[in-house]
């Protein structure tokens, strides 16, 4: 069978069209992003504004069996248990590290989050040594919130990546809210492929921010050079709807608090139309701009 696979929008390898790609090399398929005449198609979208797109790229194959998936499609569909649990295709990508997720879902609510939704309450899932290929020295857990697990289970992943020496790569914002001495201390005895990043998405949060920066401070990190947070700007729910809203004084706070305590913010725009967030946003994700000049000199610079 020729099985072709289409990534449509993924910004880092794409973990289910991997494993895909991996059971099906098992089955003797011949599997790829460049298939001819394709007996079944595989399509991934991960955001719902490339939907149509999906769609449309389903159409060019009207002979072939189509499998449409990812987030941007349906938050309920999930792999078959026997793709979901193989071993990912690293080939697939030519991809330079291993990934999969040591833990599912998150207790959280976050409005602006589906998570919750995809995933469910917070559970382990596989240990990094059954994902891992001893090809790479680094591993990504892909987790949405590794802290809200057993702290045996946080002790065994960490242990796993100290013990085996392998870099700890995580794109997610670890949970800031539930930083203690000890998970401080899991953090500190791994390295790091990168810089660590936590979110600060609302104000009130402060006291938490400001306990788990100091926390760090404490343990022995960089946090100019090693720490970042994830700030949500441009949100808020309005009679219990997620909607997009205009800069305000708590986006620039948030930002200027993590600068005072010697730490970099990362702005995620949610109103990506908004000129003052999307400015904001230019300042604090460019470091040289961030450490250098206060943002009210720099947004009048290009006003």
């Amino acid at each position: 069978m020729r099985v072709l696979l289409v990534d449509v929008d993924s910004r880092i390898p794409n973990l289910a069209l991997m494993k895909i790609s991996a059971w099906n090399k098992l089955q003797g398929h011949d599997v790829g992003f460049n298939i001819e005449n394709p007996d079944k198609v595989y399509i991934s979208c991960i955001f719902t504004k490339n939907k149509g797109q999906a769609k449309g790229i389903a159409k060019l194959y009207p002979g072939a069996e189509i499998d449409i998936g990812g987030s941007g499609i349906d938050l309920k569909k999930d792999l078959p248990v026997e793709i979901e649990n193989i071993k990912p295709d690293y080939d697939l990508y030519l991809s330079t590290y291993s990934q999969d997720y040591t833990s599912r879902g998150c207790p959280r609510k976050c409005p602006f989050c589906f998570v919750p939704e995809k995933e469910g309450m917070i559970r382990t899932a596989k240990h990094p040594s059954e994902f891992h290929d001893s090809r790479f020295d680094t591993c990504m857990i892909m987790d949405n919130n590794l802290f809200a697990t057993p702290a045996s289970w946080q002790w065994e992943v960490f242990k796993w990546f100290h013990n085996n020496k392998i870099k700890m790569l995580s794109p997610q914002g670890w949970d800031i809210r539930l930083l203690n001495e000890e998970r401080a201390g899991f953090l500190k005895m791994v390295k790091h492929a990168g810089i660590i990043h936590f979110a600060w998405d609302n104000v009130k949060d402060e006291p938490a921010v400001l306990k788990g920066i100091n926390l760090l401070k404490d343990t022995g990190f960089d946090l100019k050079r090693k720490v970042s947070f994830y700030v949500l700007c441009g949100f808020a729910m309005i009679n219990g709807k997620p909607r997009q809203v205009p800069f305000s004084k708590d986006d620039l706070y948030r930002c200027q608090i993590l600068k005072d305590n010697g730490v970099q913010a990362f702005v995620m725009p949610y109103h990506k139309k908004d000129k003052q967030i999307n400015a904001l946003a230019r300042w604090a994700n460019r470091p040289w701009l961030y450490w250098s000049i206060p943002f009210e000199k720099y947004s009048r610079r290009v006003k």
